[in-house]
């Protein structure tokens, strides 16, 4: 079934206390009428919801947020914004993390046309660590790395309540499927690690 939406783009955020990254994740993605931003406050207990809320107000109609009162973890919040979605392809975005708004453009324009399953994009540290995705490798790139067709997806979900690498396990699923795949090599996704100051970033750098 082709699932057919104005939406070309669903980008899902999970946030929890995430007051000090969320204005700038949510600025990094481009303002466009043929995508969609869902952002799911998983309980927070410090301004998450209040910086997400008056960025909505002020910049942009097509910000949507899913509120929870108790945290529920990252997998249950990541399902209820598929769920919820209505793009065509979906790509999930953690709330400390930003994204090149040019790439993630050029991507929507010229590579989410139906043809692709799966389409792969590089990632970068703090370090400027490039984390690349190509043929020979993204059966193991489980993490933030790709746009996924929403009729690909199908009804696969994530496990809700593993604590670490949530995605591998719907990663692999839908390597059992055959994704027809297309890799950009680009930059688009920047993942905020080490961050300064943390104990990570001091023992690196030692």
């Amino acid at each position: 079934m082709v699932y057919l939406s104005n939406i070309k783009c669903s980008v899902i955020i999970p946030a929890f206390n995430s007051a000090k990254w969320i204005e700038k994740c949510l600025k990094s993605i481009p303002k466009r009428d043929d995508i969609e931003i869902i952002c799911i406050d998983d309980g927070s207990t410090d301004k998450t919801y209040n910086i997400i809320f008056k960025y909505m107000s002020k910049h942009d109609k097509n910000i949507r947020i899913i509120d929870y009162k108790s945290n529920k973890g990252v997998s249950y919040a990541r399902n209820q914004g598929i769920d919820k979605s209505k793009g065509e392809y979906l790509i999930m975005l953690d709330s400390d993390d930003y994204i090149d708004g040019k790439v993630f453009n050029e991507i929507i324009d010229n590579y989410l046309n139906g043809e692709y399953d799966m389409v792969f994009y590089d990632m970068a540290n703090n370090f400027n660590y490039r984390f690349c995705s190509n043929q020979n490798n993204y059966q193991s790139k489980y993490g933030n790395f790709k746009f996924i067709k929403r009729d690909f997806l199908g009804d696969l979900r994530y496990t809700v309540g593993k604590q670490y690498a949530e995605d591998k396990e719907l990663h692999l699923k839908l390597m059992d499927k055959y994704p027809y795949c297309y890799f950009t090599k680009e930059v688009m996704y920047y993942y905020n690690w080490p961050r300064k100051g943390s104990l990570s970033a001091i023992h690196e750098n030692r």
